[in-house]
């Protein structure tokens, strides 16, 4: 009665006159690897948009008043108005943050040379809220306007957002899968992107090693395995 083997058959190798029994193994199958996922934290952050200028520090003494003169490029000053607060920082009193608001905005507009380039601006006035002595008439100022209400908005890593020709897309991680969610993102802040889609508590947004198809396997790393 012959053996049977599901995996294997029984041979003989005949080498330099000798007989040996063995196995011959079937061929290696390469197993293709499976991208390793990281899942990224998506960040609640207060935003106020900010207009970032400089200027020099100038006083009425008639009116006993100290305020930043300052020039707005073109393309800027349709987000200034009345009444915006300002922050004022400079290079001769730099552990101080002083308060001001605008005060003025000149009715025309001139060319201005800003480093190397002359850019069409408009005057800006900014008075500051409770000078001090350290404040000399001509030292520069930079002075950060703020052009909006705080508001909350959730940054994602620059890192986890993908494109095609379809739009911007992160990857989901369901059942140990990278699906494909189209977003719509906003302001790119230094801490990352906008993500203005909204994206439920329960839904991990992750990157990848590599590319991977919509709906392709993915595992995650050792560490976050460990935290999950």
């Amino acid at each position: 009665m012959k053996n049977k083997f599901n995996k294997f058959a029984v041979g003989t190798i005949t080498a330099c006159g000798l007989v040996t029994a063995g196995l011959l193994v079937a061929p290696k199958m390469v197993l293709k690897s499976v991208p390793t996922a990281t899942v990224v934290k998506v960040e609640k952050v207060e935003h106020v948009d900010t207009v970032s200028l400089s200027g020099t520090i100038m006083k009425n003494i008639t009116k006993d008043e100290t305020y930043v003169q300052t020039f707005v490029p073109e393309q800027d000053i349709s987000r200034v108005e009345l009444g915006q607060i300002a922050e004022i920082t400079g290079e001769a009193f730099p552990d101080m943050v002083f308060r001001g608001s605008v005060d003025r905005i000149s009715d025309t507009a001139s060319k201005v040379q800003f480093g190397n380039v002359q850019k069409t601006a408009v005057e800006v006035k900014i008075k500051i809220d409770s000078p001090d002595d350290i404040l000399k008439q001509g030292y520069t100022a930079s002075v950060k306007l703020i052009t909006s209400e705080p508001s909350t908005m959730s940054l994602v890593p620059y890192e986890a957002v993908n494109q095609d020709e379809n739009g911007e897309y992160v990857y989901i991680l369901r059942d140990g899968r990278a699906e494909k969610l189209y977003i719509e993102t906003g302001a790119e802040l230094s801490g990352g992107i906008e993500l203005k889609t909204p994206i439920y508590d329960s839904e991990k947004i992750i990157t990848v090693d590599e590319l991977v198809e919509n709906g392709g396997a993915v595992k995650l790393s050792e560490q976050e395995q460990a935290d999950d």
